[in-house]
């Protein structure tokens, strides 16, 4: 426990550090000449720059640097550092990687690699206004496939697990590849490409100066302008589904099935709500896990199969950089051999824009059961997260 509590305490000042950073800018949205974000379709759609928008740019174009999910592979392994999974529109690519000690108090150390097969085939030609249109772009630019490996990093617990998942976000109210007026306003108030003369020998280098010296950096501050006006905690759902692969010894040949998982998410951003429409969100999570491999030198043996229902709540508060969660969850084991018992899980944490489409998580929570072996002590995880898109730059835009 003593190691646990120095790991714990060391990331508390990590995470003091990171918090230290937050500046005034990130908890107001900025004034924008371009009007307020996610302004409702019908309202603009005579706007004739953002129709232009619409019908020239594509989805990649409007990728938005909020929130990378949690991955679902990890979730498969119960190691995102948040029980309750938090629905949102997933980036093309994301790469997390994970380390802490986990709720039977191991050492834990893990990658994930998420991506969006949908766009990575079809979004270089997919345009807003297609995917406005079509539900099954939609969802199909929503789901992601996700692969992950975790590995013990104790004497105790020398398990090898490897996770493959399949995440669909259902419904985004606030997908920016949906509610994005303002930023192709925005895009539609840049320089257009003006050569020094109709004769000019240089017109392709004059054309790759003005791209890198005004064009890029000026679609970048659109973005990020639009990030910081951009609602983050929308009304969603997700579903998702996790196949694992497990280890005990962390050896190859040991390798045998291991946990199907399933669940869904819903989350509600108090639309409407003055006070708490911009800056607070609840999530409601079920989930059940089929064959769970637990590692623990408390069990008879050193580990047990189990099944494992999860059901429970977080309440989510901050802005388009930083937030603070608590949560509870209702767990409900059950064992071979053994009565079923029930658990409640409470999880503080927190999470922190480090920089242009990196994310820290950091978690700090515990089980109680009534099973002396669901009763325990302090877990302390986090993820750093990388979200990107293959090719997010724009061109030299409707305006030619």
């Amino acid at each position: 426990m003593s190691r646990i509590v120095r790991i714990g305490a060391a990331w508390a000042v990590a995470l003091g550090l990171a918090l230290v950073h937050v500046t005034p800018a990130d908890c107001q949205p900025l004034a924008s000449a371009s009007g307020p974000t996610a302004a409702p379709a019908q309202d603009q759609a005579a706007d004739p720059q953002v129709e232009a928008g619409r019908n020239t740019y594509k989805v990649k174009n409007v990728e938005v640097d909020l929130s990378v999910p949690e991955s679902p592979a990890f979730t498969a392994l119960g190691l995102n550092p948040e029980t309750i999974v938090r629905p949102a529109t997933p980036r093309e690519f994301a790469t997390s990687l994970l380390n802490g000690v986990d709720q039977q108090g191991n050492l834990q150390t893990g990658v994930a690699f998420d991506t969006v097969p949908y766009l990575v085939f079809v979004g270089s030609g997919l345009t807003l206004r297609d995917y406005r249109a079509s539900t099954v772009a939609r969802v199909l630019s929503r789901t992601s496939v996700s692969l992950a490996t975790t590995k013990g990093s104790s004497d105790v617990d020398k398990s090898v697990k490897l996770a493959f998942g399949l995440h669909a976000t259902l419904y985004d109210s606030e997908d920016p590849r949906m509610n994005n007026d303002a930023l192709l306003k925005c895009f539609a108030s840049i320089d257009v490409f003006r050569p020094s003369s109709p004769l000019a020998t240089d017109l392709e280098a004059q054309r790759a100066k003005f791209e890198r010296d005004q064009l890029q950096p000026q679609a970048e501050a659109c973005r990020e302008q639009f990030r910081r006006q951009a609602r983050w905690n929308g009304t969603s759902w997700i579903a998702a589904f996790a196949k694992t692969k497990v280890s005990p010894t962390g050896l190859s040949k040991d390798l045998r099935e291991g946990t199907t998982t399933y669940w869904t998410s819903v989350s509600y951003g108090f639309d409407g709500v003055p006070g708490l429409k911009d800056h607070a969100q609840v999530i409601g999570h079920a989930r059940h896990l089929q064959d769970e491999l637990i590692v623990d030198k408390d069990l008879p043996g050193g580990q047990e199969i189990r099944d494992q229902t999860i059901a429970g709540a977080q309440f989510r508060g901050g802005t388009t950089s930083f937030a603070l969660a608590i949560e509870a969850a209702y767990l409900r084991i059950t064992a071979a051999g053994k009565p079923d018992d029930t658990a409640m899980r409470l999880t503080l944490s927190a999470e922190r824009r480090l920089a242009q489409n990196v994310w820290l998580t950091v978690s700090f929570g515990g089980d109680q059961g009534a099973d002396a072996s669901n009763d325990n002590g302090l877990s302390v995880l986090s993820a750093l997260k990388w979200g990107f898109a293959k090719d997010p730059a724009i061109a030299l835009g409707p305006q030619q």
